[in-house]
């Protein structure tokens, strides 16, 4: 790879023209290891990342400056080049954390059904004509005959592209409206107390299967009444139900 004349944008072998983002050599040579950066965040997409020998630099002086530069090694690489290495570092979980994030799963999975099926008996939503969501509102509106019948207040999760085989937080997707999103970095919150790597990596390779088991996971931690599946052009959304009553 070799960088481009302007510090913004880059010059990709595999992708051609991207923008710069920064890692250290360690991650980019293995990228399946814990990534010590910021959240990516609307202006920064692609923050900075390093693996923990660099965070431990770091630690050492709390922040970056001429004593502990020096022993660190920054690369520059395309944000594809990126991406695809921050989805890899979803595998990075040590063998007992797999087996806690496991049983994490299936105890909310259990949780998630009980709800699921409580609020299939008191609001019927498979039985309604229409659903219609709106983000500045944050609710999802179920109706018949153009009649609203029960309203939610929701929160989305992420969604599950068929197109790529990608799951993405909502917490990582910026188009959405601050209405639906301003809980859900809680769930990447507990994922970072636990070590869950699902939970703090924004994008990466899922199916359906793995998007109800995160949907079931951030039920959880968000305490939600429940979740609804709403499909996409291209897969589907998931939100969860924060609340939900008739309009009647």
């Amino acid at each position: 790879m070799t960088e481009s004349t302007s510090p913004s944008e880059f010059q990709c072998d595999t992708h051609g023209p991207a923008e710069a983002t920064y890692l250290c050599a360690h991650l980019l040579e293995q990228p399946v290891q814990t990534w010590y950066c910021d959240p990516p965040s609307a202006d920064k997409p692609h923050p900075d990342a390093w693996c923990a020998a660099c965070e431990r630099l770091f630690q050492q002086e709390g922040e970056w400056n001429e004593r502990n530069e020096g022993g660190l090694d920054i690369r520059a690489v395309c944000h594809h080049c990126y991406e695809d290495a921050r989805a890899a570092s979803v595998k990075a979980m040590s063998s007992e954390t797999q087996a806690l994030w496991v049983d994490a799963v299936t105890a909310c999975h259990e949780r998630l059904s009980e709800r699921q099926a409580l609020l299939s008996a008191t609001h019927k939503l498979a039985t309604h004509e229409r659903w219609d969501y709106d983000q500045e509102s944050a609710t999802l509106t179920f109706s018949n005959a153009g009649v609203p019948a029960v309203v939610a207040d929701v929160e989305f999760i992420g969604s599950i592209s068929n197109t790529s085989g990608t799951w993405r937080w909502s917490w990582a997707n910026f188009h959405l409206h601050p209405n639906v999103v301003g809980r859900i970095s809680a769930v990447r919150e507990y994922g970072r107390e636990h070590h869950f790597a699902p939970l703090v990596v924004p994008q990466w390779k899922a199916d359906v299967v793995d998007a109800w088991e995160l949907a079931g996971v951030a039920a959880y931690v968000l305490e939600a009444q429940g979740v609804y599946r709403a499909p996409t052009d291209n897969g589907y959304l998931f939100m969860a139900i924060m609340g939900i009553r008739s309009a009647a």
